[in-house]
């Protein structure tokens, strides 16, 4: 087998992991995406209303996990509180 050769088929394994990479994540965000339908109407902690505006958005924050097929929404008051509460079991 000549340089040019080698040089061709690393090129070739190279394109093809990079491609099953991409898969992958794009197979990912599908998963996540489906389960976009799950998510409550409210904070899962404290039951405040989600407010459909874009200020809402950008401030509650969504955790996904797809494994146990499960969405939560978070509002920032409890995100606030659950910093402090993982903060102040790290010092310990």
């Amino acid at each position: 087998m000549d340089k040019k050769q080698k040089k061709k088929l690393k090129r070739a394994a190279k394109k093809k992991k990079t491609q099953t990479a991409e898969q992958q994540s794009e197979a990912k965000l599908k998963k996540q995406m489906n389960m976009f339908s799950r998510m409550p109407n409210a904070c899962s902690v404290c039951q405040r209303p989600f407010p459909r505006t874009r200020e809402a958005h950008m401030d509650w924050r969504v955790t996904v996990r797809t494994a146990e097929q499960e969405v939560r929404l978070f509002c920032l008051t409890c995100q606030g509180r659950a910093t402090k509460l993982m903060e102040n079991n790290n010092e310990v």
